[in-house]
């Protein structure tokens, strides 16, 4: 690996040579001979100095026209009598120009980058909840006071604006800058629902609920006798109806009760490991469970008083007497129904393969598009579960060789010689394989190797598409594509999560710890060394994008992208870290290392909850 401790800047001779010639060709519409007339050259330059001026006065900036001071230069001003002079004169203002001009479209350029780039950061930082004397206030990321204590309740900001309460008890909301955007005595109540707020409020009707999105449009009228929020869905009590109301602000399902009834729905969703895919929900109403689609309402299975239980990824089981009738849910649908079955599973909806264990305690490995065993007699320990591809050995008689099959979408869609036996199967899109020879490498999920090299440790792919390796030379860090990021030739290396790389990718910040000898070096996440310092040891948080670092000296809390320091009392000190604050027994401080609020109050040192 090359020696990062010094980086050299280069001159750019290319982009130097290209503004030059810029220049050049501006003033070659320009003849500035002896033998010229000094009219003709006034006319010319005062038409630059016209276009300049009109040029700069045009210039967008974030949206908005700025007007530039009325002044036109004109080479009159300098009132130069001596025509060779003024000559002289005329050509130095010439080049100055031109050159503003340029320089002036790369300022606007580049600088409008740079100045959206800081708004966005920015906007990210919400304003930070301080208490003093049992009030709520909110400092910024510098420690400014946006708000004074002065509340009797604050909560966390969440995208840019937080339910307080006055003296009042009565809710109000207020935005970034501390400005009451919702007056107290507008809602009744509020409290939020993921980013939402559901909210009450006085009407004709009298005291009705309603749902307003995070800009505090309401997404919903205020008609409902009551709402609450569950497992991604909302819930609502209106006369004598019942129904859900899905995150758009839409009536999705609706059931109407007799007088006699209890106004009681209850929801409880099957989770999904992948996001893209719908969720489905148990839905409980006056003693019948029935299975909806959250989304859209659509009632997937008939309504009984037996018990439904979800499970993981729209997997389903219905329980009368000692005996489940399990139910596997896609597409508004019951794919699958059976009570032959003493389990049933699906580790990735993206495979398309159900797992069922039957009352012969065996597997059966079924595909969600044929409903058909995959391949039938299949053992378990001849088949691979990853995130979205399923794999199993199959065995090719007439050429006496293994191969391994390739499952996505419940179908075979790739069968490759097995030369290797399967370490681990894939995670984050990467599978660990195994050679005879007991070193390792990478399968991708279109099965190809992904590199040449063979390891003899591999570890496995994180979320960012990076991974830890040892070749016969040491650790490295290498990602999909197989391209070195970091080489291989180091006793050990710790790597940030892979939670923390995605958050933080377009950022230049520390990734990586590398230790050649006893001590470890940091380096940023395009693989280049980060400082000249070594540490004893250092350790990574998990979710946000700091670490903690050993040294001779002292013990340390780093912010991996400015490197700002903060001292620790020992290297195991507890720290509390949020997304734009860190917490030190009693003391604030932000990314960059500012100590921005101390809390004197005696149970100090935690976060208050909402």
């Amino acid at each position: 690996m090359k020696n990062q401790d010094e980086e050299i800047e280069t001159l750019d001779f290319e982009a130097d040579e290209k503004v030059s010639n810029q220049i050049d060709e501006m003033l070659d519409f320009i003849d500035l001979s002896e033998d010229t007339a000094d009219s003709k050259n006034d006319v010319q330059l005062e038409k630059l100095l016209e276009t300049s001026y009109e040029t700069s006065n045009n210039v967008e900036i974030d949206g908005s026209k700025e007007k530039l001071d009325e002044y036109k230069p004109s080479i009159k001003d300098f009132n130069i009598k001596n025509a060779k002079i003024r000559k002289i004169v005329k050509k130095s203002m010439l080049y100055v120009i031109i050159v503003m001009l340029l320089g002036f479209e790369f300022f606007i350029n580049k600088t409008g980058d740079v100045l959206n780039s800081l708004r966005v950061y920015a906007s990210d930082n919400q304003p930070i909840r301080i208490i003093q004397n049992n009030k709520y206030g909110y400092i910024d990321y510098t420690g400014n006071k946006l708000v004074n204590p002065k509340y009797t309740y604050g909560e966390n900001f969440v995208k840019g604006y937080a339910i307080v309460k006055d003296s009042s008890n009565l809710p109000l909301i207020i935005d970034k800058g501390g400005k009451v955007v919702v007056p107290t005595g507008t809602y009744f109540s509020v409290y939020r629902a993921g980013t939402d707020i559901i909210a009450s409020k006085v009407t004709k009707s009298g005291l009705k609920y309603g749902v307003l999105d995070a800009n505090l449009k309401e997404k919903t009228e205020f008609k409902y006798d009551m709402i609450t929020y569950s497992g991604d869905v909302y819930t609502f009590t209106n006369k004598n109806t019942v129904g859900l109301i899905n995150r758009e602000g839409k009536e999705i399902f609706e059931y109407k009760l007799n007088d006699g009834d209890d106004k009681i729905i209850e929801v409880t969703a099957s989770s999904v490991t992948d996001s893209s895919y719908q969720r489905y929900a148990v839905v409980t109403v006056n003693s019948s469970s029935l299975i909806v689609n959250i989304n859209d309402g659509t009632t997937v299975s008939s309504a009984t008083l037996n018990e439904i239980t979800p499970e993981e990824n729209n997997v389903f089981y219905e329980s009368y007497g000692d005996t489940k009738r399990y139910m596997y849910v896609q597409d508004n649908k019951v794919l699958l129904e059976s009570d032959d079955y003493l389990s049933l599973k699906i580790d990735s909806i993206e495979t398309g393969v159900l797992k069922a264990l039957t009352k012969s305690h065996t597997y059966e490995f079924i595909s969600t598009k044929t409903l058909e065993q995959i391949k039938k007699n299949l053992k378990e320990n001849e088949t691979y579960y990853g995130d979205n591809v399923f794999m199993y050995l199959n065995h090719n008689y007439k050429k006496n060789e293994d191969l391994i099959v390739m499952v996505k979408n419940g179908e075979a869609f790739k069968t490759i010689n097995a030369d290797f036996t399967v370490e681990k199967p894939f995670k984050n899109g990467i599978a660990i394989i195994k050679y005879d020879d007991g070193t390792y490498g990478y399968l991708n999920e279109e099965g190809n190797i992904i590199t040449n090299e063979r390891f003899i440790e591999a570890g496995e792919f994180d979320s960012y598409g990076e991974a830890i390796a040892k070749n016969s030379n040491g650790y490295g860090v290498i990602n999909k594509d197989g391209k070195i990021i970091i080489e291989f030739e180091n006793a050990e290396i710790k790597m940030a999560s892979g939670e923390v790389k995605k958050k933080t990718s377009a950022d230049d910040n520390v990734f990586y710890a590398v230790r050649k000898d006893n001590r470890y070096a940091i380096y940023k996440s395009n693989g280049k060394r980060a400082n000249k310092t070594y540490y004893n040891d250092i350790e990574f948080n998990d979710k946000y994008p700091l670490f903690k670092a050993s040294t001779d000296a002292n013990d340390l809390l780093i912010t991996s992208s400015s490197l700002s320091e903060i001292n620790l009392t020992s290297f195991n000190s507890e720290y509390e870290a949020y997304d734009n604050y860190i917490i030190l027994k009693n003391e604030y401080y932000n990314y960059k290392g500012k100590l921005i609020y101390v809390d004197n109050r005696d149970d100090a040192g935690k976060e208050s909850g909402d």
